[in-house]
């Protein structure tokens, strides 16, 4: 869940981490002045809940008519 205690102390979702030009694959700690990888994790992990990424909702292919709600 979002709001849910357990979530998985990870750069990406930390709140001091920004992301380095040129790369996906580490990101830049405010706090320690080093690059870390994407999955790595330190003590000073604070969560940021707008880096978590979300799911899209799906669309819906078929088009329904009147008569599909009709018992």
């Amino acid at each position: 869940m979002i709001y849910s205690n357990n979530v998985e102390k990870i750069c990406a979702l930390c709140r001091n981490s920004t992301g380095v030009t040129g790369t996906e694959e580490h990101l830049e700690c405010k706090l320690r002045n080093e690059y870390m990888p994407l999955n790595g994790s330190c003590d000073r992990f604070e969560y940021d809940i707008f880096k978590k990424p979300t799911r899209r909702k799906r669309r819906l292919d078929k088009q329904y008519k009147a008569e599909d709600f009709k018992l």
